[in-house]
């Protein structure tokens, strides 16, 4: 006896694949999820908490993302880490959004320090929850905003 499968009428379930079209479930919930981390640090940007990134290109790509507030490029200048963090000193909170190769983790990590041992919070959650979200898809900030039409077009995609 053959079984015949009619997966128009499966409906998916709390806990089941939905067998149509598991990938497209699984990128909506990414898009979900980046949407809902962008519109965070849209939300602290406007708040006034400034953002570190490496350089020019990762500023145009978080302007790219809807964000207006003020980012400060680590290497635009040329100066030092410690200079740089020098003129940060009226500053009692920042985000940091560096790459997410192994320069980037190294440098959020001592900046993460430096500032802190400084009395500046330096948030990194939002730079651990983009990292873990996009995973092995991208290296640098640079890339988020195509890594976001790359997730809404998945999406958003027939399957």
């Amino acid at each position: 006896m053959k079984h015949q499968s009619n997966n128009k009428t499966r409906s998916a379930t709390p806990g089941s694949r939905d067998r149509r079209g598991p990938r497209k479930v699984l990128y909506a919930r990414k898009l979900e999820e980046a949407e809902r981390l962008f519109g965070d640090l849209r939300e602290m940007s406007d708040k006034g908490v400034p953002i570190i990134v490496e350089g020019r290109e990762d500023d145009k790509a978080i302007r790219s993302l809807n964000v207006n507030g003020t980012i400060h490029c680590l290497k635009a200048l040329g100066e030092s880490r410690f200079s740089f963090v020098d003129k940060l000193t009226s500053t009692n909170e920042v985000i940091l959004l560096t790459d997410f190769d192994r320069e980037g983790r190294e440098l959020r990590l001592w900046l993460y320090d430096e500032l802190t041992r400084r009395r500046i919070k330096a948030e990194d959650k939002l730079w651990r929850r983009i990292r873990g979200l996009a995973k092995s898809e991208i290296h640098a900030v640079e890339e988020l905003p195509s890594f976001l039409k790359t997730v809404r077009s998945r999406a958003l995609a027939a399957s």
